[in-house]
Order: structure tokens, then C-alpha cells, then sequence
């Protein structure tokens, strides 16, 4: 009787997960059995990866992994991949002695726990949106909460593990001995893309029976993107693909990527430059193997711990930054703006009516106008940024935008994480009307955590392939933005200005020009950006 009541409800509730998909992809069938597919394979990647954590806990810290589960029931502390397993369960001693919690009796409880008949196991495992999932060895993962609205379907690809296995199963390049990882190590992968190339993969293989995967990295060249993911017990997780950096990997061309371990995320820079950060999924303390598949040749790969990512390579290293603070000194014409203007609105063919300084600039715009490549690290003066100075920025907003940013900051790395005085960050939405409309941020990181956050909903005049001049400027308490002449936010100073050493650039903008200027004449009797509340002396 049990046994059929199991089978009715287990029935009905597939019915109406198919129903539910059924509508929600607009009738089809074919669309709803997809994302049922990803969906089960998603659960049973998140439950394969919970029960490696668990295993990892339960060893490194000499408890069965019946006390680990009890420990995380009772603590309600959840148990994500993303966690370091040591400061876990430091977390979930401080719970503990916080709440009073004897850890004796807790594994004298579950050490008597009952074996849990395989019926039982069954019917839990079929509860896939529950809280208490049990796995096949009758241990419990507490505090599950999977939510699958983000998963979109486009193609059956991602449920197919075949579609990231090669005909050719022998790798170009394979190395069993990379010692013991920790945070700090680095691996550079270098090696020829061949001209035939469709993609290749970097995966960092545990040696154990299913042989997981816990970092694959898979250039595909037809599709311009490059994947991150994970498999574990022969199940493959979820696709990363998204990244704020153009591809950048061409046949016929070498290439060289950097993966550097942190104890919270892979990063992985292509060819000098940082371009995603992956999550732990699985320890990365058991990894063991590094290999290479696909269309590449004469691959090399070195290891080496280092203090600071990425590693810069010839052609990417950071551009000093042009500094013109006399170029607006008072001449008879008056406070003439020319060198504001972008370069492509300014004739070059007749410059005789203005000062060396503008000449000087206009030249340099004109030397960059096949554009500036992102992301741009551009290095200041020490002490340069200072009151009564700004950073004046031309560009062109690209067709279909999302989002760009501009960190204002101490140091060249993006690992240790730099000290950042002002970071500003347009964010462009659909939902907000017209592209020019925006959500813009600005936030400051410093004591390692960033600051409050600010956001204001702002119509700009950000448009879609559209020119224009941003000046950030150094006011006497706080940072002052105007976009073509007008003021359109501040943010206070959390960290004096005289810091900065670096203008970081990153998003969907093509970069003319930056210079530092003097906002101040120096007669200190006429000022560029004038903010309309702030009396001047």
C-alpha cells in the first residue's frame, strides 16, 4: 500500500512539473522536457557536490559524516561549495559554543541513528524542491534551497556530458605531479591554437573513481565565449560563459592563460589579463591532475606562487595616464575649452590658433583614434589626484550596453583585492525606458570590504553610440561627476583622493582618451566643472 501510494503522488507530482513548464515555455513540449531534464541534472549535480563537501568535512576534521550532518542540522549552519571547509566549520564551533550546543551528545545521537531503509532513501530523493535531501548512504544535507527560474534552456548541450568529451580521449598535455594547491599558486597554461581549432579545455582532474572535474575550461571558437564548469560523478553542472572581457583567442595564434587559486574562487586571466572568476565547486585541495584537450599544440604549462594576479604580460602593461594641468592657464581669448572636446569633433587640419598645451592633447587624441583597448589600467603621479584636479574621460557608448565601470584606485592587481577611493558604475537596464537611463552606483572598497553602497536612477546622457566627456573631479569633500559639462552625482570622500595611482576601465564603452587636468586656473579665478550648490572663494 505504501508502496503505491509512493507511485501515485510520485506521478501526480511529475504532472504538474511538466504542467507548470508546459505553460511557462509557451505550449512547448519539446522545451518543457528540456528544462525538466536540466533541472533533475541540477539537482542531482548539487547533491553529488554537497556530498563531496560533507566527505571533506568529515575528514579533515576526523567525524563520520553522520556527526557532520547533525552538527549542520542543529547549528543551522548551511554547507554551500563556495565555503572554505576549515573556516566553515569554525563557523560552526562559534555557533555552538554561542547557542550551547554539547558536541558529545550530539555524536552519541548520531552515532545511534538507525540505518535508513532504501525505500526511505527513495522516496526523500524524489522530493526534489525539499529542504532535507537524503542520499544514498542515508546522510542528510540540511539547509538545501535550490531555486531553478534562472535555469533557461536554449539547446539539450548542456544536459549532455558527451558534448564536453572529445572523439580524440588521449590529451595534448597531461600532468599528474603539480603538488600540494593552496592560496597563492598559480598555473600558466601556454600552447598554439591550430588552425582547424573548434575549441579545446584546462581541466583540473581529481584522481578519484569518477574521476571529477573541478575546473574545466572550455574555449570554443565558433560561439566567441569560453565555459567554465564542473563535473562530479560523471554529472556536469551548470555552464559559466559570461564575462565582461571581449574573446580574445584567435586561430593560429599562441595564447597563454593563468589560473590562480584563492581559498574562495579559481581566476583566470587570458592572455594577461584577468577575465573571470569561478567559484570552488568541489576542494580544490584534491585536485591532483592538470590536462589539456582539443586543437592545440606545443603546450607548456608552469606553476608558481605568487603574491599578486594577474601576471602582465608585454602589450598589456599599464599606460601612464597624460597629465595637462597648464593647459587651461588664462590666454587672451579667454576660457577656451577646445581640449575638452573629443577628437573627433575637433579639425586637426588647422591648429594655429591654439596653445601648445591644446595642441599637444588634440594630438593625442588624434594618435589614439582607433580607440583605446579595455580594460585599461592607466597610472598617475604619486600624490596627483588631488583637489582641484580631475580626470577627464572621452569615449562612445557601444550599441547595446549593459554596463561599464570606473574604479579610481591604489595598486594595478586584481588580487589582493586593491584599495578603491571611487567606483562608479552606469548600469543600463530594459526595464528602465531609454538607454540613457540608468542605474548608477558608486561605492569605495578599503579595510578589505566595500563600503555603503549608493545608487541613484539617473537619465543621462549615456546613448547607444553616442560621444561623450566624463570628468570626475576632485572637489574639496567629495568626488564631483559631470557628464558633458553638467553635474549629475557626487560621492563623499571615504578615502582622501591622494591615494590614487591607477584609473581602471572596464565595460561596454570604446575609450578615446584620459588625461588628469587642473580644474583651477592658476590664478585660481575660473574653473572648467563648476558644481552649481558649491560656493567657490
Amino acid at each position: 500500500m505504501a508502496a503505491l501510494t509512493f507511485c501515485v503522488y510520485s506521478t501526480l507530482q511529475q504532472i504538474c512539473e511538466f504542467a507548470d513548464a508546459f505553460v511557462r515555455f509557451g505550449l512547448s513540449a519539446h522545451r518543457s522536457f528540456q528544462f525538466l531534464r536540466a533541472k533533475r541534472n541540477q539537482i542531482e549535480f548539487r547533491r553529488n557536490c554537497r556530498s563531496v563537501w560533507l566527505q571533506e568535512l568529515s575528514n579533515r576534521h576526523a567525524l563520520s559524516v553522520r556527526v557532520v550532518c547533525e552538527i549542520l542540522r542543529q547549528t543551522r549552519v548551511p554547507l554551500t561549495s563556495v565555503n572554505n571547509v576549515d573556516s566553515t566549520f569554525e563557523l560552526v564551533k562559534k555557533e555552538m559554543h554561542r547557542r550551547g550546543i554539547d558536541f558529545a551528545a550530539i555524536e552519541a545521537t548520531a552515532e545511534a541513528y538507525e540505518v535508513i531503509d532504501t525505500f526511505a532513501v527513495q522516496q526523500r530523493r524524489s522530493n526534489a524542491g525539499g529542504s532535507d535531501i537524503i542520499d544514498g548512504g542515508g546522510q542528510r544535507d540540511y539547509e538545501l534551497v535550490d531555486n531553478f527560474d534562472d535555469i533557461e534552456v536554449l539547446n539539450g548541450d548542456e544536459i549532455d556530458s558527451s558534448f564536453y568529451d572529445y572523439v580524440e580521449p588521449l590529451p595534448v598535455y597531461q600532468n599528474e605531479k603539480i603538488g600540494t594547491l593552496k592560496e597563492g599558486i598559480s598555473f600558466t597554461i601556454t600552447g598554439k591554437i591550430l588552425l582547424n581549432c573548434e575549441r579545446f579545455s584546462i581541466n583540473f582532474v581529481i584522481e578519484n573513481a569518477t574521476r571529477d572535474v573541478a575546473l574545466h575550461i572550455n574555449p570554443r571558437l565558433p560561439q566567441n565565449y569560453i565555459v567554465r564548469n564542473t563535473k562530479v560523478k560523471g554529472v556536469w553542472g551548470r555552464e559559466e560563459v559570461s564575462s565582461a572581457l571581449p574573446f580574445s583567442l584567435h586561430r593560429g595564434s599562441r595564447f597563454a592563460m593563468q589560473i590562480f587559486i584563492t581559498d574562495s574562487d579559481y581566476l583566470i586571466s587570458v592572455n594577461g589579463i584577468h577575465f573571470a572568476k569561478y567559484a570552488h565547486r568541489l576542494p580544490y585541495t584534491s585536485v591532483s591532475t592538470v590536462e589539456v584537450k582539443g586543437d592545440v599544440e606545443d603546450v607548456n604549462m608552469e606553476r608558481a606562487d605568487v603574491e599578486c594576479y594577474p601576471e602582465h604580460l608585454p602589450g598589456v602593461d599599464p599606460k601612464e595616464i597624460c597629465v595637462a594641468l597648464d593647459i587651461f592657464d588664462e590666454h587672451p581669448n579667454g576660457g577656451d575649452k577646445s581640449a575638452l572636446i573629443p577628437y573627433d569633433e575637433v579639425d586637426g587640419s588647422n591648429l594655429d590658433w591654439a596653445p601648445l598645451g591644446i595642441k599637444s592633447t588634440i594630438a593625442l587624441m588624434k594618435n589614439v583614434a582607433c580607440g583605446i583597448p579595455l580594460p585599461y589600467y592607466g597610472l598617475l603621479p604619486t600624490n596627483s589626484l588631488k583637489v582641484g584636479r580631475c580626470l577627464q574621460i572621452v569615449g562612445r557608448v557601444k550599441l547595446l550596453p549593459q554596463s561599464f565601470y570606473i574604479n579610481l584606485q591604489k595598486g594595478q592587481h586584481y588580487w589582493p583585492h586593491p584599495i578603491i577611493a571611487f567606483h562608479f558604475n552606469p548600469r543600463f537596464s530594459k526595464q528602465s525606458g531609454a538607454i540613457g537611463k540608468a542605474i548608477v552606483c558608486r561605492n569605495a572598497w578599503f579595510n578589505g570590504a566595500w563600503a555603503e553602497e549608493e545608487r541613484s536612477e539617473l537619465d543621462t546622457d549615456f546613448r547607444p553610440g553616442k560621444t561623450f566627456r566624463l570628468a570626475i573631479v576632485c572637489a574639496e569633500n567629495a568626488f564631483e561627476v559631470y557628464l558633458n559639462d553638467k553635474l549629475i552625482t557626487e560621492f563623499k570622500y571615504r578615502i582622501k583622493p591622494d591615494i590614487v595611482d591607477t584609473l581602471y576601465i572596464q565595460g561596454d564603452i570604446k575609450l578615446r582618451s584620459v588625461v588628469l587636468l587642473s580644474n583651477l586656473s592658476p590664478k585660481g579665478t575660473r574653473r572648467i566643472y563648476t558644481n552649481p550648490l558649491f560656493r567657490y572663494n
